[in-house]
């Protein structure tokens, strides 16, 4: 059983740090949104507040009282995504093989960033297509691996400043199925790859897909965008693809998958501070070895560079592609196994299914079944808090 949205537990009164909630609230009626964008203000604004309803549990042993108010669970909350990250990392478990992983990122040049913002859901999952085709084209071909592969692509679209950069991660192991299906192929230690063949591979890919999608109309551009123009300026340019150094063993591929399946835009713990209409927040300089800074925004720009990364309703952007296809997974991924000598993955035990408390315990560390002020194991739900009028968006 999923634990309930009233993760967040009370008790002794915590230091206040900024919460992209307080900007919205302060700022938000300054910042032009759609009605997507403005669904997600409303559900981060109410997150963990009267809004979204709650209950009071009260210790029998020394009458403490711990008020805990719902979740709500929008993906775009930066409050919302350590616990669905730990059980989506934990329910992948199931599939890691025990080979080096390798992380691969694919990157588009600017140029193509009108027909993004214009068509969010078809260029996304046009670049999802591109990016998987490419990997398992590139493998496929007996001078590079020769084998089919397994990929998990995540899709992002932010950089550090919260510029408009969409681009797919892509986590897989290092080798696959050979073409007939009877053997592991593995790839050179620490190599999976070549990076330029890939850049190459992903530009003709990509810029192909939307040249079919402008001519069919799935694509949609005004004649004063110039998409073709746009299109052909890109395909002048070199396409950044690049990979990073391997991952070797279980524990640290869940880690690392962790890092990047649930992260949104900008966290809470990045933000600074709010003053005078504007808004501070820290950033990693890529391009000085990861140098902190800090960067300082008009309030209605940082809400507008946040926005821009709220993905479409419904849109799936986390993907499984060839071996690790939801269809076909668990059985190529046993034979994967086989392959390998590895023991059988290892498999929930019905007998004993685990309560909610006892997952979220085990996933976040936080204990609900015990007092805050005196450990007493002897508290329960004293009250329930109903929902209040949702906060109209601004």
């Amino acid at each position: 059983m999923d634990c309930p949205a009233h993760d967040d537990v009370g008790g002794a009164p915590r230091p206040h740090h900024l919460e992209l909630a307080e900007i919205f609230r302060e700022h938000g009626h300054r910042t032009a949104m759609t009605p997507g964008d403005r669904h997600v203000a409303q559900a981060i604004m109410a997150c963990r507040t009267e809004a979204l309803g709650g209950h009071v549990r009260r210790c029998e042993d020394c009458g403490h009282e711990e008020t805990s108010y719902n979740s709500c669970r929008n993906r775009h909350c930066p409050k919302c995504q350590g616990a669905v990250e730990a059980r989506w990392v934990e329910a992948r478990e199931a599939d890691l093989l025990p080979v080096e992983y390798h992380h691969v990122v694919l990157t588009v040049p600017e140029d193509l960033n009108g027909l993004f913002l214009g068509n969010r859901r078809v260029a996304y999952g046009l670049l999802f297509t591109a990016a998987a085709k490419t990997l398992q084209e590139v493998a496929l071909n007996p001078k590079r691996l020769g084998a089919r592969i397994g990929i998990t692509a995540i899709l992002h679209t932010w950089t550090q400043t919260l510029m408009y950069h969409p681009h797919i991660h892509c986590i897989v192991p290092g080798g696959g199925l050979s073409t007939a299906g009877d053997a592991w192929v593995s790839c050179r230690p620490g190599f999976f790859l070549p990076v330029r063949v890939l850049s190459r591979v992903f530009r003709g890919k990509l810029l192909s897909l939307f040249e079919q999608a402008l001519d069919t109309g799935v694509l949609e551009a005004r004649p004063q965008d110039n998409a073709r123009e746009h299109l052909a300026e890109a395909s002048r340019k070199h396409w950044v693809v690049y990979s990073k150094p391997p991952v070797a063993g279980p524990k640290q591929v869940l880690k690392y998958l962790g890092r990047y399946t649930h992260r949104i835009a900008i966290s809470n713990p990045r933000l600074v501070s709010m003053d005078g209409g504007k808004v501070t927040f820290r950033w990693k300089d890529r391009a000085h070895g990861n140098a902190p800074r800090e960067m300082t925004l008009h309030a209605p720009e940082f809400l507008r560079r946040f926005l821009l990364h709220v993905v479409p309703r419904g849109f799936t952007r986390i993907r499984h592609f060839g071996i690790f296809s939801n269809a076909i997974r668990r059985e190529r991924i046993a034979m994967c196994r086989v392959f390998l000598g590895a023991s059988p993955a290892p498999t929930p035990d019905a007998e004993a299914p685990e309560s909610w408390q006892e997952r979220l315990r085990r996933l976040t560390g936080k204990d609900v079944t015990r007092c805050q002020a005196c450990g007493s194991q002897r508290i329960a739900v004293h009250e329930l808090l109903p929902a209040a009028l949702q906060p109209r968006a601004p």
